[in-house]
């Protein structure tokens, strides 16, 4: 059996799951390759060509597939005509549908979907009022369910044994509860990430690491000031949030974090 994995992940969770998988089709003699999308390139699309199954994962936004992800099955729908596929949603509570969302997309790239699941994970969302870094003691809960659960996963995958979690009618209408007002927000979201420019240091980070391309450092802007220009086109992944070294930038939140999730790990 040979696997290739896809993969987006915004604040590490999704990375994290990835790192189980691969661990676990190692002592199943699995053979396979993993791609984070972002840096998926045009001479990497023979490996699909030669796998077995293409499996995909993404964090779920609002009961839908991070824009990145989509706008990725679109560029190589061609790549994915008659391979089985699989899909692997992270989400932090329930997300109905969200894993089923992508394979609807698929479907349409006619690919055989044969195993839809979810997998729980601490919430990456750290700005806001409702919203904070989750303790070490349920970041170890976590991983260990998780590690529990991708072995269990792995197994069943290497035996052909596959199931469809969320791929029924009340999973879409829960997701729908959440798809509709999270895509009015998404769309002013994308377009308005907050900067605190008191804390703002310029450092470039955010723009470096941004899997969109969405923010660009001015560094001629008026009295020396920092300044970031945003493309309209964030995808809502918390990475810079988080990984901003002054805790200077926010999207849901009006103010930046107190403290950051840094990854599951």
């Amino acid at each position: 059996m040979k696997i290739v994995m896809l993969y987006f992940s915004g604040s590490g969770n999704t990375a994290y799951l990835m790192r189980q998988l691969e661990r676990q089709w190692e002592n199943l003699s699995v053979s396979y390759q993993t791609f984070e999308m972002e840096k998926f390139q045009e001479e990497d699309v023979s490996a699909l060509e030669d796998a077995d199954y293409i499996l995909f994962a993404y964090p779920v936004f609002g009961s839908m597939a991070p824009m990145i992800v989509w706008r990725f099955v679109k560029k190589y729908a061609a790549a994915f005509k008659g391979k089985k596929g699989a899909v692997v949603a992270t989400q932090a509570v329930f997300s109905g549908d969200g894993g089923a969302y992508l394979a609807r997309i698929l479907k349409k790239c006619e690919m055989d979907v044969v195993s839809i699941e979810h997998f729980k994970m601490p919430s990456s969302r750290s700005d806001g009022r409702f919203f904070s870094a989750p303790s070490e003691e349920k970041k170890a809960a976590a991983r260990k369910v998780v590690n529990q659960k991708a072995e269990l996963y792995a197994i069943d995958f290497a035996k052909e044994r596959f199931y469809k979690i969320g791929d029924h009618f009340s999973a879409m209408l829960l997701g729908a509860f959440q798809r509709i007002p999270f895509s009015k927000m998404e769309r002013r979201l994308s377009k308005n990430i907050r900067f605190d420019w008191s804390r703002c240091i310029a450092c470039g980070l955010c723009t470096e690491i941004c899997p969109v391309d969405n923010l660009s450092l001015i560094l001629d802007s008026k009295a020396g000031e920092p300044a970031v220009a945003q493309a309209g086109k964030c995808s809502i992944c918390y990475r810079c949030v988080n990984q901003c070294p002054q805790k200077a930038i926010s999207i849901l939140g009006k103010r930046p974090p107190r403290e950051q999730y840094k990854g599951i790990e």
